[in-house]
């Protein structure tokens, strides 16, 4: 099972949220919401507001699970405002 680690910017703590397998194909700004992570979002995940940004370019609303996990392969998502 693989887990991705919020880390909080403002706040230096960090939570680990475990991935099911099955939940690889879910998109990334759903998942974290569904698990309790406050993620901004104006255009409710059309991909144009672009301020569900993660790591500084990436639109959580974009990825799946799995492809955060293949270009952040230690599973850490940082969050300036948590």
């Amino acid at each position: 099972m693989s887990v991705i680690t919020i880390v909080g910017l403002a706040s230096k703590t960090t939570r680990d949220l475990p991935v099911r397998p099955f939940e690889l194909s879910d998109n990334l700004l759903k998942w974290l919401r569904k698990n309790g992570v406050t993620v901004a979002s104006s255009c409710d995940g059309e991909g144009v507001c672009k301020k569900c940004s993660i790591q500084n370019d990436w639109l959580s609303c974009k990825l799946t699970l799995k492809e955060f996990l293949e270009r952040q392969q230690d599973g850490k998502i940082f969050v300036s405002y948590l």
